[in-house]
């Protein structure tokens, strides 16, 4: 389906139409495919997999930057539940200058405002020029070039991650930027995902989007996560091989991270990974008892104290490595 949201003038006089794709969508996929034809293979096989309508509930949109009909200039965003991933921001070399980003970016908040949107994010170069642009339309920094834009005071995150009954469930589609807005939590520990590089709040938009290729492709990787009646993922449990350069074969990492409030139900995402025969580790940051305590009851033994093993900009923290072998 594509909707044309209007049209703007660009500083060289043309005129832009601006209009939003949604998957399905065969006759500009290929258009959408040309355009962004330099994005790596994650982003690819994504954009594949949306513009077949094989994403479950995931909500992606490519708003289009049109002169004569033919796509000069892209935002996307990839949403769930009114929570959104904002990227894949670009201009053709030739046309940029005229303001084609500005205006398409116009466009795409009024019209996520209009649709009930609560909660954009995105990653770019910290008071880069894109970053100032951003900031232009109300994304504000959560940690470096990690920002982040809200149509509301914090009224949203409250009752979002208010307590209620969750169940573990395979990560889908629909779920990436889910755990993107709980990976940007501010309270929890600083370890959450390894893997990931996750320690402390980070941006989530790649790694999630690797592993699912990596699920989905049978390449080893397994995802779960806490949801809610609402649909809220309030915690998310990974399994990833640690083969590869410099890996172990054989060997398998376990990450797994919950909003505070939901942390002693981080046991029903262990017993719902898919485990592989082989040695299981992970990472916990000493201190994390209701982490240490889920791995415990699955089996799990602490294996030894890494001192200083995990590094922030400030300072060192111990971890305790646990692990076990599988069968």
């Amino acid at each position: 389906m594509v909707t044309s949201l209007g049209v703007e003038t660009l500083k060289s006089g043309e005129r832009l139409e601006i209009a939003v794709a949604m998957g399905p969508e065969s006759g500009i996929a290929g258009g959408i495919t040309r355009l962004l034809a330099h994005k790596g293979p994650e982003w690819q096989f994504h954009m594949d997999s949306a513009l077949r309508g094989q994403t479950d509930l995931l909500e992606t949109r490519y708003y289009l930057g049109l002169l004569d009909g033919v796509p000069v200039g892209n935002v996307m965003t990839v949403e769930y539940l009114g929570v959104g991933i904002l990227g894949h921001v670009y201009t053709v070399p030739e046309q940029r200058r005229k303001g084609i980003c500005q205006a398409i970016m116009g466009r795409l908040m009024a019209d996520f405002r209009e649709r009930g949107g609560h909660v954009l994010q995105l990653g770019t170069g910290y008071e880069s020029h894109a970053y100032w642009i951003y900031h232009s339309f109300g994304f504000r920094s959560l940690k470096g070039g990690f920002m982040r834009y809200d149509t509301a005071d914090d009224s949203f995150e409250k009752t979002w991650f208010a307590p209620a009954t969750v169940a573990a469930t395979r990560m889908a589609w629909r779920h990436w930027p889910l755990a993107g807005l709980l990976g940007a939590h501010q309270d929890g520990e600083i370890l959450r995902s390894a893997a990931w590089r996750l320690y402390g709040i980070g941006n989530l938009e790649t790694p999630v989007v690797r592993s699912m290729k990596a699920m989905t492709e049978g390449a080893g990787a397994d995802m779960v996560v806490l949801e809610t009646a609402r649909g809220a993922v309030t915690g998310v449990a990974t399994l990833h091989p640690t083969s590869g350069v410099n890996g172990w074969p054989g060997v398998w990492l376990l990450d797994f991270f919950a909003h505070p409030d939901f942390a002693s139900h981080s046991i029903e995402m262990l017993h719902t990974l898919n485990y592989p025969s082989g040695k299981i580790i992970s990472y916990v940051e000493t201190g994390a008892r209701d982490k240490a305590r889920a791995l415990e009851q699955c089996d799990f033994k602490c294996e030894g104290t890494l001192a200083g093993f995990l590094r922030t900009e400030d300072s060192a923290h111990d971890v305790w490595l646990y692990g076990k072998i599988a069968k």
